[in-house]
């Protein structure tokens, strides 16, 4: 359901601000509104002056630096009090900011260091290990400088130019050994006067040539010896990146009070930037801002706690173009499914909330196509390992884990059912039956029970469209909504008098039915109307049709479990179980994502599109942290 809102102005003595700003955010409760916006306060903006300007300025940078020196640290320090700290301890923080900078600045550029070294040694080594056979076995390459070269094995005529231009240099005082180092590449050591070398390395820019230079502390070592050292100093870096770290850690970690102030800091920019929203006169402030109706009595007692009689809390007249937040708020077991209507789009204020509705449905949907109790229990053991281990690092992993644990029981139920356990492998081994069908062979009752499931479901959806139409005031969509349920009605029973499943009398009714809603739906069409309403119900009829698909996708995984089955039975028993369990791993992965998948498509698409009012906004509560709001907050 959709918390019931209500809009109020906070008026009070300018010297009573701070105070309550201090007791809005710690309340949690009020959707601030911007007063320019609000048509039913007639205030100018409060204007900043320049001491908040000022003092915005120095939080916004001391939290930017005090925010990214904890982010150096391997895990932030402990703090010893829970609550922020008090302004006076900001100088401080300052001062010790300021003295531990220099020493964690070193130690990131050696950290930093460190991890390219970590990243590109391995590939310099690579290339460079593809040469080492090159490389002349001289011990002594005093006064000589080597240069490793790769060149395209299209482009290795390249050399041979290299060649003559060094001899035409240097006489005979070099030497150049290139061979194929790889099916697309030669490789060349070059071994030159050191006192050559720039006039040398002048010839080196030839385009099809790459020099594979050295770092530069292993320029002036010999080339084996270069490969060596790398080598061992890749192997040493992670010993010297935890190293590294813990000196970091060691100069972070016992400042406890830089967590407390931090979350000060927020605190108080996130007071200073409300002032932008408020109005005011040269003595007093407006604040203006949605809460929940039940808290409305909360919000004026914790005012006259903290600030006195000094500040009143009105109920403001509502303007024609208000539109109040929305907050959700269903029982416990129906709060994971939440995530799911957000992620179409919030229900508009005043409208169906339609979660506990999708708790209901989406799981049965799921269930009746997978439908297997093996893996059912599967998928019950992995939602609820992935629930233990999610449930306090992630709420949307948390959300999915506790709706694949609902989806889960329904398939185990619905497998029972249909005697599925593997598909047909309870019955090969245990003779388990069927309770009412068996998938594989009854295809007409499993279609028509599908149909059956998409009509109820539509006509569910189209009663709830009349409703909120007439809710809404819109008798357009009211009129539309009823014809297009007054036509499947009519259409029902012709299939049921064509089936002989109804009395033959019926027929004339239903025809004339149908005759009269497909007139209704023209008329309101305007002047398209005599397209548009026989389209209207062509759409809706393809809607009911479309839950074939709870058939069809069951059917694809009872037939591709019987395909296991029948190749582990004809293979030897170690390979059989091989190709079975492989087999059936492919299935549970399917019958996890493709019934997840198909069960929100008639959802979103079939089922909410009869009925489902979006566009709302998102009430978030000023003092509450945007970004890990959940909506999931409970009036009290």
């Amino acid at each position: 359901m959709l918390i019931p809102m209500t809009k109020i102005h906070v008026i009070g003595h300018r010297d009573g601000l701070d105070a309550t700003l201090a007791c809005l955010q710690d309340l949690q409760a009020i959707h601030l509104l911007d007063v320019t916006q609000d048509q039913t306060a007639h205030l100018p903006p409060l204007a900043i002056d320049e001491a908040h300007q000022r003092e915005m300025e120095e939080l916004r940078y001391l939290r930017t630096r005090l925010e990214a020196t904890l982010a150096l640290a391997s895990r932030p320090p402990v703090p010893t009090d829970a609550d922020p700290i008090d302004p006076p301890d900001l100088g401080r923080v300052r001062r010790q900011l300021e003295e531990e900078r220099p020493e964690i600045e070193a130690l990131m550029r050696r950290l930093d260091t460190l991890r390219i070294d970590q990243e590109s040694f391995p590939r310099y080594i690579a290339s460079l290990r593809k040469l080492l056979p090159l490389v002349p076995e001289l011990t002594e390459l005093r006064g000589y400088e080597t240069t490793a070269l790769l060149v395209e094995r299209r482009h290795r005529d390249v050399l041979g130019d290299l060649n003559a231009q060094l001899t035409e240099l240097l006489g005979a005082n070099f030497e150049i050994i290139s061979d194929q180092v790889d099916p697309d590449t030669v490789g060349a050591v070059l071994v030159i006067p050191r006192q050559h070398a720039e006039r040398v390395q002048a010839l080196l820019g030839h385009e099809q040539l790459t020099r594979l230079r050295l770092p530069t502390r292993y320029e002036s070592v010999p080339f084996r010896e270069a490969i060596v050292a790398m080598e061992r100093h890749v192997a040493d870096i992670p010993t010297q990146i935890a190293t590294v770290q813990e000196a970091v850690d060691a100069h972070i970690q016992p400042h406890t009070e830089w967590v407390g102030a931090s979350r000060y800091l927020t605190r108080r920019l996130d007071q200073l930037g409300a002032l932008r929203n408020l109005g005011a006169t040269p003595h007093t402030f407006v604040i203006s801002g949605w809460i929940p109706r039940a808290d409305l009595e909360r919000l004026r007692s914790a005012l006259l706690r903290d600030v006195g009689e000094g500040v009143m809390v009105q109920e403001a007249p509502l303007d024609k173009t208000d539109t109040p937040p929305v907050l959700m708020h269903n029982p416990r077991s129906a709060r994971p499914f939440e995530f799911l209507v957000r992620l179409i789009a919030l229900p508009r204020y005043g409208s169906l909330d339609p979660t506990r509705l999708m708790m209901l449905f989406m799981p049965l949907f799921f269930g009746l196509m997978l439908g297997d109790v093996a893996y059912g229990i599967l998928l019950l053991a992995i939602a609820l390992a992935v629930h233990r281990r999610y449930r306090t690092r992630s709420p949307v992993v948390r959300d999915l884990s506790l709706i694949f644990l609902l989806s889960s029981a329904w398939t185990i139920i619905w497998g029972v059912v249909y005697g599925e356990f593997f598909g047909d492998l309870g019955h090969r081994l245990i003779g388990l039956e069927p309770l009412w069908i068996n998938r594989e062979e009854a295809l007409e009752p499993l279609l028509v029970f599908a149909v059956a499931i998409g009509a109820t479901h539509m006509v569910l959806a189209l009663v709830l469209g009349v409703w909120e139409a007439i809710r809404l005031r819109s008798r357009h969509d009211a009129t539309e909504r009823v014809a297009l349920l007054a036509a499947l009605v009519g259409l029902f029973l012709v299939a049921g008098v064509a089936s002989e499943q109804l009395p033959a009398g019926l027929m004339t009714p239903a025809v004339a039915t149908v005759l009269v809603a497909l007139v209704v739906l023209m008329s309101i069409g305007g002047a398209l109307g005599v397209l548009l309403g026989p389209l209207e119900l062509l759409g809706t009829i393809g809607n009911v049709l479309s839950y074939l698909r709870l058939a069809a996708i069951g059917l694809a995984s009872v037939f591709l479990a019987k395909v296991a089955n029948e190749l582990g039975a004809a293979a030897p028993l170690w390979l059989g179980l091989i190709v079975a369990a492989l087999f059936h791993a492919l299935n549970l992965a399917l019958g996890a994502f493709s019934p997840t998948i198909q069960a929100l498509r008639l959802h979103y698409v079939e089922f909410f599109g009869k009925f489902y009012e979006e566009g709302g906004e998102p009430f978030t509560p000023f003092g509450v942290d945007v970004k890990s709001n959940n909506q999931t907050l409970t009036p009290v």
